[in-house]
């Protein structure tokens, strides 16, 4: 099948997406409520500017649908048309739009991917960077296989600055933390003593902001 009969596949999704849409699982969440201490910007304002700075490309969108429209978008404009996802929550909403993608990664043979899409542990707003635990990366081959990364994040995982980061990702992980961490940013990842840096630099690096949370993906 073709790439723009794929596209039309999950644009119908969408639209149908659009057309019934899902009744508000959280009616009575306060989206005014102050989280942070108050500043001149937004915590996503905050991040967005912090990162885009550093070279990344930053998005942000509501709910499901648009989160697809959004990646869909971010495909076209970069001429990606292979997608490697091998999150399980990720892939299986892709899957719900059939929107192509390679689930799997193998070191041996993926060593030239076009796009890499994962999740992240959370967003640290001072500083514009990206918290990555092995979790998130699943494979550090994965990472140096591509020169093109899509972070998807939730509105939640801003957190003000690095040390408030290590206390959410511990509590967002039993008090356990994960067994490596990463720090991400357009140039580099940066390990707590070891530096991971793919085969070539990255090209871009994109962050995708959903809002409200949806504990699917």
């Amino acid at each position: 099948m073709d790439e723009s009969t794929n596209r039309e596949k999950v644009l119908k999704k969408v639209r149908s997406a659009l057309i019934a849409k899902t009744p508000n699982p959280y009616p009575n969440l306060d989206m005014d409520k102050v989280v942070f201490n108050s500043t001149s910007y937004s915590p996503e304002v905050q991040f967005a500017e912090n990162f885009i700075q550093q070279g990344g490309q930053f998005v942000l969108c509501n709910g499901r649908v648009e989160l697809m429209e959004t990646i869909l978008g971010v495909c076209d404009a970069n001429d990606f048309s292979e997608v490697v996802c091998v999150d399980r929550n990720l892939s299986a909403f892709f899957d719900e739009f059939e929107f192509p993608h390679q689930s799997v990664f193998s070191e041996e043979d993926d060593t030239d991917i076009q796009v890499v899409i994962i999740p992240c542990e959370c967003l640290v707003v001072r500083n514009g960077l990206i918290v990555l635990s092995d979790e998130n990366i699943h494979h550090k081959a994965l990472l140096r296989a591509t020169q093109n990364l899509v972070v998807i994040a939730h509105t939640q995982q801003l957190i003000p600055d690095l040390t408030e980061a290590l206390t959410y990702v511990r509590s967002q992980n039993d008090t356990d933390m994960p067994s490596e961490l990463h720090v991400a940013t357009p140039d580099f990842l940066n390990q707590a003593q070891n530096t991971l840096e793919p085969n070539a630099p990255l090209k871009s690096m994109t962050v995708i902001l959903i809002r409200p949370y949806d504990s699917e993906l």
